[in-house]
Order: structure tokens, then sequence, then C-alpha cells
């Protein structure tokens, strides 16, 4: 069990609907929002904007299953990054790896054993495509909140949102005359210590400004027992600047600039050997470390001006660029038999320009174009020493990948009730690669010396249609259709493979989707259901051969993944709502003839197996995911307010390996969290005591087999019990 002492400042109490305000600003580059709560009904559930359509809009009117958590939800629960929100949304998971974290939707996503991959969840981070794990991989800071888009996203998000995508807003500089400042202390006792300030206000009548930053230096929750260090200790320094210039009353600019330097001392996995049992524990080789140092960078410059007619035309610029050095004690033993090095430089550039149209009228539309340019320079070395072999396997693999779109989508209200929304987008994609290795020493015959190369040149059409039927404006019912695409690649710096594989095809998915949103109890309740099916060709898969101790990049033939999902709010008095969501999902491959031999009746396959695994899960798709939140505000007779949350959040079972692997198999968990508050009359201070994973579940979120210890397997572990004290002062 791990304890934290935290002091640390929530911004401001923000409802929801004010943190969607602040998504609109920073998506349009419009006014400077405000961090001041916003005035609602307390017998009502406030309104929620989102921007799923690349407009703003209240989410009961937008025709697509959508997640939002504001950034103060974010920051009053201590949720600091997607792999710690992804328990509390159904449908989504986030595999943490030694290489790169994933993201899933409804069971669909890129698996990370290809360092090279672009992932089937789109990324987009204030209006910047990011499709690489590590472009925007430092903490959640400053978040006006996120938003997780299931189902195809291609028509209007494009660039590989065959799965999902996920839209995460930073917030804006205040509009008020003077400067206001947040200062976030926190005190971890002997494990750590975290400091954030952010700066916002005016500097002239039309420059606004908002500046973040954090510090922090923490310990991990997995005791090394080899090294007595607990695991992983991350030091962040994170800086964000967000300039506002509003040149006229129709032409603003947003800047956003921000610089993060991550350092990572051990990982947090866990290998378990025959007859052991899981625990907060694990085992390295002494003298060699795991550290993954990162540096990353990333500007967006937003420019939006207005015509008379209402339409809108937004420039949205971005760049992108990291580079890490990172080393992996990787036979995940505690003997020095392979070690292995990563270090990777990428950058990218991209450009949006698009068309709004105004609200008004019966015909709404959007139009825009998209240009995509990225560079990866990846190195990779290993060195075994097992037995026979004394010697290293050094890669280094070079990928440039160019992106052109066009597209569009429109919505006609033929009346009152009856809505049609199409939208298309065509892409073109261009990639080329390269890769060298050379072998030194003695090293196992699967490391080869083949120096590969390839070009590959692909475009895809996706369409989206929607049909709406509004009763008025408390229930909606919709019916979709959309198609999303994923571009094909190449395999990044492996040891082993040749010409024959080093190339992989895109992949198409293709939605449906039935749902209705409703507000009921004269505005005191919300309640959105959805039920889908997505069927993907040529899915994109990784999986680890322990045969060749090496990751496996092939096309499945054909996935499915079929379900439903049901959010929903009750304001139960004033001071008292209920919030919950649940999720059911069924993904199945359909056919997969190419596999590796799977795991029968708890029976290992033999070695260099492949068969047709059709008809099995989708490892981490657990079947059943949930919430449930009880939140309480109550005024004092003093003017100071009690706030406290309660959240049970779980999961079914789910396989956590390709293979299926029993002991990979993850067993279905509920965790609670809750956070006991005090607010002062003025919300100038915040006390609060946080509790996540009260229980102490142990659970991880991916899992292989050792591959030099038989009937061992390794996890990446989830954290344990959690318990801060949070102050936060504003002023």
């Amino acid at each position: 069990m791990r304890y934290r002492y935290v002091m640390l400042l929530a911004s401001s109490s923000l409802v929801l609907s004010t943190a969607a305000m602040a998504q609109t600003g920073a998506q349009t580059g419009g006014p400077a929002t405000s961090d001041a709560p916003a005035v609602q009904d307390a017998t009502t559930v406030a309104d929620i904007l989102v921007t799923a359509r690349k407009r703003t809009e209240r989410l009961q009117d937008v025709p697509i299953s959508v997640n939002v958590t504001s950034g103060e939800e974010l920051a009053s629960q201590d949720v600091r990054n997607l792999e710690s929100l992804s328990g509390s949304v159904p449908n989504l998971h986030i595999q943490a790896t030694p290489g790169n974290n994933a993201i899933y939707i409804r069971g669909i996503g890129s698996s990370p054993g290809n360092l090279a991959f672009e992932q089937s969840v789109g990324l987009f981070v204030d209006g910047a495509y990011a499709g690489r794990g590590r472009q925007f991989a430092a903490p959640f800071l400053d978040v006006a909140s996120v938003e997780v888009l299931r189902g195809a996203q291609g028509a209007l998000f494009g660039k590989n949102t065959a799965a999902g995508a996920i839209n995460i807003t930073s917030n804006g500089p205040r509009a008020e005359r003077e400067l206001a400042t947040t200062i976030t202390g926190t005190v971890e006792g002997d494990n750590g210590f975290e400091i954030t300030q952010i700066i916002s206000g005016p500097v002239t009548d039309k420059l606004l400004v908002r500046l973040a930053g954090k510090y922090s230096d923490n310990e991990g929750w997995l005791e090394n027992t080899t090294t007595g260090d607990h695991n992983p200790g991350r030091e962040d320094l994170i800086g964000r600047a967000v300039i506002d210039y509003l040149a006229s009353d129709t032409l603003s600019f947003r800047l956003k600039l921000e610089g993060a330097r991550q350092e990572l001392t051990g990982q947090p996995m866990s290998s378990v050997g025959p007859g052991q049992s899981k625990s907060f524990t694990r085992a390295t080789t002494q003298g060699v470390p795991d550290y993954d140092d990162t540096n990353s960078f990333n500007g967006v410059l937003t420019i939006n001006k207005d015509f008379a007619n209402g339409v809108t035309l937004t420039s949205i610029t971005a760049y992108s660029a990291f580079d890490y050095d990172k080393q992996i004690d990787s036979d995940f033993t505690t003997q020095p038999l392979l070690r292995t090095v990563f270090q990777e430089d990428f950058n990218q550039i991209s450009q949006e320009l698009r068309l709004t149209s105004s609200n008004e009228g019966p015909l709404t539309w959007i139009v825009g174009a998209y240009a995509h340019r990225n560079e990866i320079d990846m190195h990779q070395n290993s060195h075994v020493l097992m037995g026979p072999f004394d010697g290293a396997s050094d890669r280094l693999f070079n990928q440039t990948n160019e992106s052109y779109s066009i597209y569009g989508q429109a919505t006609y209200a033929f009346n009152d009730h009856w809505k049609l929304t199409a939208g298309l987008r065509q892409t073109w994609e261009d990639k080329s690669a390269d890769q060298t290795r050379s072998t030194t020493g003695a090293v196992p015959p699967t490391w080869v010396n083949t120096p590969l190369h390839g070009q590959r040149s692909e475009s895809q059409l996706d369409p989206s249609v929607q049909v709406q039927y509004v009763v008025d404006r408390d229930m909606m019912f919709y019916a979709s259709y959309a198609k999303g695409s994923k571009a094909g690649g190449f395999v990044g710096a492996q040891s082993t493979g040749g010409q024959d594989s080093f190339q992989f095809e895109g992949e198409t998915s293709q939605s449906i989707e039935i749902g209705t949103k409703l507000t009921l109890l004269d505005g005191r309740a919300t309640v959105n259901l959805a039920a889908y099916t997505s069927e993907f060709d040529d899915l994109q898969v990784s999986g680890f051969n322990a045969a060749t101790n090496a990751f496996i990049t092939s096309n499945a033939a054909s996935a499915k993944s079929k379900g439903f999902e049901v959010e929903g709010t009750l304001r139960l008095t004033p001071s008292i709502s209920l919030s919950g969501s649940a999720a059911y999902n069924d993904a199945k491959y359909d056919s997969y003839p190419t596999a590796p031999c799977i795991y029968r009746n708890g029976v290992a396959p033999p070695a260099n197996c492949v068969e047709d695994i059709g008809g099995t899960r989708l490892p981490r798709a657990p079947k059943w995911s949930g919430a449930l939140t009880l939140n309480v505000d109550h005024p004092l007779d003093n003017g100071m307010r009690i706030q406290a949350d309660a959240t049970v959040r779980g999961r079914s079972g789910t396989y956590l390996e390709e293979n299926l692997s029993p002991l990979s198999y993850q067993e279905g968990f509920a965790k609670a969290d809750l956070r006991l508050g005090l607010v002062s009359a003025d919300d100038r201070w915040t006390l609060a005591l946080i509790g996540r994973n009260l229980t102490n579940e142990w659970t991880a979120s991916h899992s292989f087999g050792t591959p030099f210890l038989a009937g061992s397997q390794t996890y990446v572990v989830d954290p344990g019990r959690v318990v801060s004290i949070q102050l936060g002062l504003r002023y």
C-alpha cells in the first residue's frame, strides 16, 4: 500500500458547461474563456458543449456516442493522464507497455509491438493530430475537457480514426480585467513532490495570456527488491503558454507553445514466476537500470476570421517534435540476459484550413483541407548474453510520411423534426522507409543483417451519414453509418524478419450506430444510449512471438465489435447528483488465417505454429465496463461548501495478450474512489481528502510471456491504493 500526502490546487470550481466553453475558445480561437463558475439552475443538469463535429453544439444534439470529462473533474480526482482516465470511461482502454502506450475504443486499437505504428484511435490536442504515443505524453496540465468519440470518425477527423478519436482541449486565457493565479504544491512524504502554477489574464485589451507550468519528482508504486527503489520514478518539467490576440471583432489569433521534459527510472512491470503470486514488487538485473528520458515540443497557431454571412475561416498550423532515449532490462529476470536501448527523433508539421457556416438556417456545413508530413529516425540496439550467445543487433530505421485530404460535411433540417447529415473525406498518403541492420558477436540465428526498403502510396474515401429525428429539445433519436481507415506502413527497427514482412497493409472499418439522447424529469436527468456494430478489414496486429523473441506485425483478415453504451446523470436534489455509465462489448476476430497459434484449454501452442483464430475474443476487450459516481456539493450555514464524490468503476475479465495465455487473463474487478472536500465561502481555497483504488485491487493493463523464463508472465501493473490530501489556493 502506498500513501501520498498532497497539497494540490484545483484551478477553479467549474461545472461541465463551463469546461466546454473553455474548449470552444481553444478550438475556434474565439473570445477568451473564464474560470468563473457558470450560473445555472441548481435543480437541473447543466448543458455540456462539445466540438465533436468541429463546431460548438450541445452534447444532447450530437448524433455520436461521446463521453466528456471536464478539467475540473480531472483536477479534483487527481487524474493525471489518459491511463488513469481510461478506468472511468467505458469501452476505453489504455495499454501501457515498455515501448509506447496504445489506445483502444470498443476493443479495437493498434497494439504497440511495432514502435512505428500509428494509432487506430486518433488523438487530437488543441486541434493538432498526434499519431505517435509520445507526441503528447506529458501529464494532464490545465485541461479544459477530454472528449472520447467512439466509432469511426474518418469523415471529419480523418487521419487514422478507424476506431474512434480523443479530443483534448487546454484552457484558454481569462477575459477578466485582472490577472488570476493558481498555485499547486504537492508533498508526498519521502516519495516526492509536485508544484504547479497557472497565471491567466489580459496584458492589454486585445492581448490575453495564460501561462501554466508543472514540476514533479515522484517515486512509483512497485517496490524494486533489487535496488530498493520504488518504480517507476518519474520527474516531469512542463511549461505552456497560450496567447490570444483579438485583432478585431472578426479576427482572432491563438498561439499555444508547450515544452516538456520527462525522466523515468524503472518500469511499472512485474514478472511472476511459476508458483509465485502477483504483488506490487519487481526484481531487475543489478547494474542494468531501466530509464526513459523524453523531450517534447508542441506548437499550435489557430486563426479565425468571421465573415458577415456567419461563415468562419479557420486555419490551424501545428508543429510537434520529440526525442527519447530509453533502456530496458528486456529479459525481465534478475540475470543479465538481454538489454535493449531505444532512441528516436520525430518531427511533424501539419496545416488545416476549413470554412464553417453559421448555426442558423436549415442548412449548415463545413468544408476543409488538411496536409501533414512527419519523419521518424529510430535507433535500437539489443545485446544478448545467454548460453552460446554474446552479441548485439544494431538497427537504424527512417520513415517519412506525407498525407493530404479534403473533406466536407453538411446537415439539412427538412423541418423541425428531421435532419440529415452527410460527410465525405478523400485522403492520399505516401510513405517510404529504410532500415539497416548489423550484428556483432554470437547472436541468435533469427537476428539478421538484411537491409530493408519500402515505398507505398494509397488513398481512401471515408463517407458518413447520420439521420436524426428530433422530437423536441429534450428528445432526439439517430442512426448513423461511418467508414474509417488507417494507412499501412512498415515494421520499425526489428532484429528479425525480411523484406516480405517489412510492410503491412492499411485497415478499414465500417460502423453502424443507433441511439437516443434524452433529457427527462423537467431537466433533472439525462440518458444517452447507443447500440453499435463495427466491422474491421485487414486489422493491423502486432503480437509477441516467444520463439523469435520479437513482435510480429501483420493484417488480421477481419474483426467485429458490437454492443451498447448507456450514460446518464440524475440531479437528486440541488446539492446531490448521481452519474453513471456502462457498456457491453463483444469484440471477436471473424477471420485471422495467419495468426500465431493461441492457447487451447490452457495448453501452450507449439513453436512457429500458425492457425485461423476466427471466432476468438480480441484481447483487451472486456465484455462489461462501467462507472457510477455520487456527487455532493452542499452549502453550510457559514457560506462554506462540502464537496464529496464517491465512485465505483469496474470491468469484466479480459485477456491482455494476443495468444490468449491463461496467465495473461485479467480477472474482472471493481475499484472504489472517494473524495471529501471543504470549499471556502469565497472559493479561494479547497481542502480535500482523495482516495483512489481504496480496495487496493491489483490489476494490469498489459501482459506477455517472460522470454527467458518458461511458465512465467510479465505484467504492466496499474497503481495500487493512493490516498492524498489536497489543498487548493486561488487568487
